[in-house]
């Protein structure tokens, strides 16, 4: 018997904490304070023991702990100690409670430190962490670092101008040279649970080194993996993937000597590309003479940038093009193409296209000729005091009208891969009996076949035209035209197909204003 009074008694029976209630009535609060020295009971629920106290009866409420019990967490990482005791019952067989507790880890196969078991501090009824478990360490993730490719980007000096046309644009490659390396992950360190298990760790997540097999090769060097020059060229780096592509280096100028260049790669050039020749290059251009190019036939990169450290006299001749950047220090009578074209002091009598078009915005001129840009042109200054006629047009991005485009080019796409599906089905067929058939089936054949390659052929332009019409929509920016100094009377000012002529010297940012105005 635990308790009794004239409410109720209150048993142990197994484990079992058994109420007997005589007399209705017992205050909840009254039953909490006389519990207080029973820290082995454990009620079943509030609700069991106000049921209990409300009706006569035998009634179960709980449960009779033991004096000493153990929790282990589900991950076997924690053992906590609870001792069911009032302080002066643990005071007066602290010894006992303490053999208890060494027992009860032992059989229950716990590693733990026995010394300092001993010298924690116990609260009885409190949770009492006796072991603990050694969580392990996961490797260090692998890291992969590259060379530094040239930042091809007009420098900003300290007054603020830029300097558009001294680049640090061609990185020269010798076979051997170092182009990245790749510390491999590491293994981790085990852990251990509380029973003494071993807890494999995780090893370092591993990292891809990005480059081009044909030009790169990897070495095994000090537990290192170094990328290394499978041959000298030029430094490049296209979607990420380090290589280094064929480069053609010619100490003086393009003339007489070497004639007109076509070369598969990048070009880079000392001097300077002389009257009537021409460079045609699919890698990048580099022509570092500092006194640029005069009367020269054209420049052009099929897949690179075109860079011209000085600047270009092309007497109404010469053609500058690249697929994506051109810079260069002037262009006088000559016509650039490119990406984002960069100029630097200035353009006179000239013809600039490009997607966005930049000049020194501090001290760049544009005088005379057609300056047409997809998105953007900024400079310091349009046309001049003589009222020379200047135009500066950007033409913007209809999105409706070429996302009508881009649905009309992928129903064709659909009816070009339907036709398709035809032409190899009677291939595929007439191929089952292709020993059976005629000479005039054989031509016919022949000719199917040669239709069918042009028909793929068709379905990847197709589809890259789409691919290349939905990245101008989603990229397509505000057209604006931005002159920081000074326009003067002659400047046609045009965005899309709103265009008005300056009859007095502004400055600003041109646009169309929401109601489709131009703001001059």
């Amino acid at each position: 018997m635990l308790i009794e009074n004239e409410h109720f008694i209150l048993l142990e029976d197994n484990n079992k904490v058994i109420m007997k209630t005589k007399k209705e009535g017992f205050p909840m609060k009254s039953f909490d304070a006389l519990t207080t020295n029973l820290p082995r009971l454990k009620l079943h629920s509030f609700k069991d023991l106000l049921h209990a106290l409300k009706n006569e009866g035998e009634h179960e409420i709980g449960t009779y702990a033991p004096p000493l019990e153990l929790y282990i967490s589900p991950n076997k990482m924690k053992a906590e100690l609870y001792i069911h005791a009032t302080i002066e019952e643990f005071m007066a067989n602290k010894e006992i409670f303490w053999e208890q507790a060494e027992e009860l880890l032992e059989q229950k196969d716990v590693v733990y430190d026995k010394e300092q078991l001993h010298q924690m501090t116990i609260t009885p009824g409190q949770p009492l962490t006796v072991s603990v478990g050694r969580e392990p360490v996961k490797g260090d993730d692998a890291s992969i670092v590259y060379i530094e490719m040239p930042d091809r980007k007009p420098i900003l000096k300290e007054d603020g101008s830029v300097d558009h046309y001294d680049l640090n644009f061609v990185t020269s490659i010798a076979k051997g040279d170092w182009l990245g390396e790749k510390v491999p992950a590491k293994e981790g360190i085990a852990g251990c649970d509380i029973f003494g298990e071993v807890i494999a760790p995780k090893k370092g997540e591993d990292a891809k080194l990005m480059y081009d097999r044909k030009s790169v090769g990897e070495f095994e060097e000090d537990g290192k993996i170094i990328l290394r020059a499978l041959h000298g060229g030029a430094l490049e780096q296209n979607h990420g993937v380090i290589g280094v592509g064929k480069q053609l280096i010619i100490p003086d100028d393009v003339g007489p000597k070497t004639g007109s260049i076509t070369f598969d790669g990048a070009v880079r050039i000392y001097g300077s590309v002389l009257a009537g020749f021409s460079v045609n290059a699919t890698g990048d251009i580099s022509i570092e003479g500092k006194d640029g190019i005069t009367n020269a036939k054209e420049v052009c990169s099929e897949e690179g940038d075109v860079y011209i450290k000085g600047g270009v006299f092309g007497a109404g001749e010469t053609v500058i093009e690249a697929k994506h950047n051109v810079f260069v220090k002037h262009a006088n009578n000559c016509k650039v193409y490119g990406k984002r074209v960069n100029i630097g002091l200035y353009s006179l009598g000239s013809e600039i296209y490009g997607d966005y078009i930049s000049f020194d915005t501090h001290k760049g001129k544009v005088i005379g000729g057609i300056t047409e840009a997809l998105f953007s042109i900024e400079c310091a200054f349009a046309g001049n005091t003589h009222e020379r006629m200047t135009k500066l047009i950007v033409k913007g991005v209809n999105k409706e009208m070429e996302l009508e485009e881009i649905q009309r080019l992928a129903e064709q796409l659909k009816n070009e891969h339907e036709e398709l599906k035809k032409i190899e089905l009677t291939l595929f067929k007439m191929g089952e009996a292709k020993h059976n058939l005629s000479p005039e089936q054989l031509e016919l054949f022949e000719k199917m076949e040669m239709t069918m390659r042009a028909k793929q052929q068709q379905i990847m332009a197709l589809d890259q035209t789409i691919k290349t019409k939905l990245l101008l929509v989603q990229t397509a920016t505000t057209p604006k035209i931005e002159i920081t100094k000074e326009a003067y009377p002659g400047v046609t000012i045009q965005i899309g197909r709103m265009s008005s002529m300056l009859n007095r010297v502004s400055k600003g940012v041109f646009e169309l204003t929401s109601e489709g105005v131009l703001n001059v």
